[in-house]
């Protein structure tokens, strides 16, 4: 992917895609493909400023381009795209400004290539054909009535999901990058809302999770009626976070969820691990390097 402004001479391409973390997958149900995905990409780019179109390269640079957050529940929406110089130097910066101007409208324009062809079914649409059908009508159809039961049940009989982490911290210091609104739109770069009040209300990530908090105790507990958005919409989870601190400045979470379903209102299997992933590293993991609580 390349990228040019020949007014100011300034010449940028993207020469790396450094990380994707999370999943992404499409699940083939009574012959319609549902994809489905939660990932968060780092890319590099590099740049360069020339005395000419064609001339001589007189200054260079580098940066990195960030989505920390690509989402089936966002896919209406354009996904942010974060583009970061790694210096602070003139150039830097006007390579930067070149890259988050033009660049940006051609990552987007990748990304919708991307998901359009997960949507067929992988890339260039060579995923599983919903045809024929007539094999996978008799499974489906057999699923079909257990997924009608199974909410119910799962909101009982679901997985316990047990986490404990360190940080370098004070328990409050963590309790507030969990309940504080402000500091879990900066942890997490999306729309975030907590109503500190028993019977209130939460969401973060734009609404993928949300719930209401059952009990509120700075710095010592807090508890949670819990679930993300593509759960079954009766299915909810309980979740326990007490904080400890066994030396000054040392603190330890514990993370008691209980309830996990088994799978999502898609039929997915993997809520568990998803669940799991997203309070390790998109949760826990973002609080301890943008608050620099390092453990």
């Amino acid at each position: 992917l390349q990228v040019e402004d020949k007014d100011k001479l300034c010449y940028v391409k993207v020469t790396s895609v450094d990380t994707v973390k999370g999943e992404a997958y499409v699940n083939i149900r009574k012959g319609k493909k549902i994809p489905g995905y939660e990932v968060e990409v780092k890319m590099t780019y590099e740049g360069e400023i020339r005395e000419a179109p064609d001339g001589a390269v007189l200054e260079k640079a580098t940066g990195r381009i960030d989505m920390p957050y690509l989402a089936d529940e966002n896919a209406d929406e354009d996904p942010e795209i974060k583009i970061v110089a790694l210096s602070t130097g003139t150039v830097d910066e006007k390579l930067r400004e070149v890259m988050y101007s033009k660049g940006r409208k051609l990552v987007q324009e990748k990304v919708d290539i991307w998901r359009t062809e997960l949507a067929a079914g992988g890339p260039g649409g060579d995923g599983p054909a919903p045809e024929p059908t007539k094999k996978a009508e008799p499974a489906a159809a057999a699923a079909a009535p257990k997924e009608e039961k199974k909410p119910k049940a799962k909101a009982t009989s679901g997985k316990t999901l047990k986490i404990t982490e360190k940080f370098y911290s004070r328990p409050a210091d963590i309790y507030d990058s969990l309940t504080n609104p402000g500091r879990i739109m900066h942890f997490t770069q999306s729309k975030a809302e907590f109503d500190h009040t028993v019977g209130g209300k939460f969401m973060m990530f734009d609404g993928s999770i949300q719930g209401e908090n059952l009990d509120l105790a700075p710095g010592e507990k807090l508890v949670q009626k819990w679930r993300f958005s593509t759960w079954s919409e009766e299915v909810f989870s309980t979740v326990t976070i007490t904080f400890k601190e066994p030396e000054p400045g040392n603190t330890v979470v514990t993370l008691v969820q209980e309830g996990v379903p088994e799978e999502d209102k898609f039929g997915n299997h993997n809520v568990y691990d998803q669940t799991e992933n997203g309070w390790k590293n998109l949760i826990f993991g973002r609080i301890r390097s943008m608050f620099g609580y390092g453990c």
